[in-house]
């Protein structure tokens, strides 16, 4: 088992469950041009966004048939305390968990919410249990936001494979919080300021003096 071969799977889950949500080009292709400023405040097509949700179902088809986890569908109590922090005002309402069969390996909570008159256009990733935020998606459902769907199918998978290749690195500090994966890392407020690299690092090698949350690849 490989990254590869996950995502070989993902695509042939995701012509399947993604067959009724089409994708969209990004209608700002021109990073020059200014954008009409009544795009910040309408999302003319808020029901495009239920590809995310196709997007995730085809992660939990392949992850489970794959034998990499099994899935725990989550009433709505037991939904609400599987979030340690970070999900606030985007906590969804309907959550599903992913529990990898390895040891040592973080689970990937995935919860579904909805804006503009639709349930499921919003996907909300956690990782760890209690989970920690991984990812909201879309971050803002405005026109003036929208890149295409590529860009947030890009982001999703990019979340989701975080956890999975075990990359995923979670401290929460004094300052704020940093985050990291397979492609770098984020830090909240003042935590920048501190030696980031240095607290994953330790985090990954169990060794943090702060709350971590990580794991090893689930393969």
């Amino acid at each position: 088992m490989d990254e590869l071969s996950i995502r070989t799977a993902v695509e042939a889950a995701f012509a399947v469950t993604g067959a009724a949500a089409p994708g969209w080009p990004d209608p700002h292709p021109d990073l020059h041009e200014e954008t009409d400023p009544a795009e910040y405040s309408r999302c003319l097509d808020p029901g495009k966004y239920r590809i995310l949700t196709a997007r995730t179902r085809a992660w939990t088809r392949a992850l489970s048939e794959l034998g990499l986890a099994e899935v725990e569908v989550l009433e709505p109590g037991r939904a609400a305390s599987a979030w340690r922090e970070g999900a606030g005002a985007h906590a969804p309402t309907r959550t599903h968990r992913l529990r990898p069969h390895r040891p040592g390996a973080l689970p990937l909570l995935v919860g579904r919410r909805g804006f503009g008159g639709y349930e499921d256009n919003v996907v909300v990733l956690g990782a760890g249990e209690p989970a920690v935020l991984l990812a909201h998606v879309p971050a803002c459902g405005c026109d003036a936001c929208d890149d295409g769907s590529a860009a947030l199918l890009e982001e999703l998978d990019d979340a989701v494979l975080d956890v999975v290749t075990g990359a995923f690195a979670h401290v929460s500090t004094p300052h704020g919080a940093v985050r990291g994966g397979r492609t770098g890392w984020q830090a909240e407020g003042a935590a920048g300021g501190l030696d980031v690299e240095r607290l994953l690092h330790d985090a990954r090698a169990g060794r943090c003096a702060h709350r971590a949350v990580h794991g090893t690849r689930w393969w």
